[in-house]
């Protein structure tokens, strides 16, 4: 299919936990001596690079369905972090509420196919309503046998190992799909594609640069084998004695990271060699970032620092060229790529915001962003950061600039009521979604 066509085939990659510094073609005070991502850098200077990209939420349950519906969640009073199939039926009763990316673009006359590994993106949590073929990358798929969720040799004998002992002392079943790699699945989507009727769209959404950050060997330029499982043990460690991680520890960290990095450019570029020869209009985006000791903070936790939500995004072969300043935050994608469906010029300033709000689950924390200025607030504190002259966000600059603090938190208000209103007509949106047979 052809620029000159009406439907463009539409491919929408989603890289969990990469971070906008990591990313050559993101303009930073400060990131990585080397380059990353060649093929990643390649294609956001061919087309549109978003240097702004901000994301509605620092982890996947906060981020992807809201870019997937366009739409904050409502809060749940029973909510609590520990309950894992809480969290999920609560995604999928905001997934059945709205109507999806991939719904939008099956009404349009799209065939709609996803391959996903992530593990909040599944039936439970309703993400398959609109896909035509729905491709779940886990431990417990009937789509996808977990022999496919990695190629490495050291996976495959230590799965068949703990498949085999009695009982499961490491609770393995429910940890390994978060050692998925894409070179396990590849191949999969690469057959998939043949068979895909146009216009088409594809979403793939890996796991590479989630933490543990396992990387194939060849694709590893700074940590041998040995460090890269030395430094998943010394974050979890950490994460489970609470305990400070040390320098060493911090920087061997960063480096598997960095090796993670280099996999998922190495996964674009397999992509791009696949769908090149249907000729799509590819838009590439991370759901969150991710901490690497900032704020003494590693991974995603339940905060609204820059590094966990300022994203690296792109769109590839619109029709349009060139960097995008202004923010422009994910929640707009159900807008975005219905419009990218059409060969006329992309105009990016129509998806833009000059305010951008961002929040944890269940709303816990909530911010709102400027170009200068994010204002965050939670139920016992309001901070204000100077994104110019602090943008590693260490001054509270509350005091100084209270105008702009009370200005900022009245957009966060207005915004709340909003909210509430949607939220005042979800029982007749359950009766309704009820009557036509979705699943709460």
């Amino acid at each position: 299919m052809t620029v000159g066509d009406t439907n463009r085939n539409l491919v929408l990659v989603t890289v969990d936990s990469l971070r906008a510094d990591h990313c050559g073609f993101v303009e930073t005070k400060s990131g990585p001596d080397e380059t990353l991502t060649p093929t990643i850098d390649r294609l956001a200077d061919e087309g549109l690079d978003f240097q702004q990209a901000i994301a509605p939420g620092p982890r996947t349950p906060s981020s992807v369905p809201i870019l997937f519906t366009g739409e904050f969640m409502t809060d749940d009073e029973n909510w609590t972090m520990a309950d894992w199939q809480g969290r999920q039926g609560r995604i999928g009763r905001h997934m059945a509420r709205f109507t999806h990316l991939s719904e939008r673009l099956q009404r349009r006359g799209y065939k709609t196919a996803t391959f996903t590994a992530n593990p909040w993106t599944t039936r439970e949590s309703n993400f398959h309503l609109g896909f035509d073929d729905f491709n779940e990358v886990s431990a417990d798929s009937d789509d996808v046998s977990s022999q496919h969720l990695s190629d490495s040799t050291l996976f495959k004998l230590a799965d068949a190992g703990f498949e085999a002992a009695p009982g499961d002392p490491v609770d393995w079943a429910s940890k390994k799909e978060w050692f998925a790699q894409w070179t396990g699945y590849a191949d999969l989507v690469r057959e998939r594609l043949a068979d895909l009727s146009e216009p088409f769209f594809l979403w793939v959404f890996v796991l590479d640069s989630h933490q543990p950050y396992i990387t194939p060997r060849r694709f590893r330029e700074e940590c041998a084998a040995w460090e890269m499982y030395y430094s998943i043990l010394r974050y979890w460690q950490g994460e489970v004695a609470d305990e400070e991680i040390p320098p060493h520890a911090r920087e061997m960290i960063a480096k598997t990271y960095r090796d993670a990095v280099r996999s998922v450019d190495a996964f674009v570029e397999a992509l791009t060699s696949a769908t090149d020869p249907f000729d799509p209009v590819t838009v590439f985006i991370s759901d969150h970032g991710e901490a690497l000791g900032e704020h003494g903070n590693f991974g995603h936790e339940q905060t609204l620092y820059e590094e966990n939500l300022r994203v690296p995004m792109f769109v590839h072969n619109a029709g349009s060229s060139g960097a995008v300043e202004e923010q422009l935050p994910l929640r707009t994608l159900p807008e975005m790529l219905p419009d990218l469906t059409t060969p006329t010029a992309f105009e990016p300033n129509r998806y833009t915001r000059p305010f951008v709000v961002s929040k944890t689950e269940n709303n816990r924390t909530v911010s709102v962003r400027a170009s200068r200025w994010k204002f965050v607030t939670d139920a016992q504190t309001s901070r204000l950061y100077d994104l110019h002259t602090d943008p590693e966000e260490d001054n509270d600059v509350h005091g100084e600039y209270p105008e702009v603090a009370s200005t900022l938190a009245e957009l966060i208000e207005r915004h709340e009521a909003t909210q509430e209103k949607k939220a005042a007509v979800e029982p007749a949106t359950a009766e309704l979604v009820a009557e036509s047979g979705r699943s709460l």
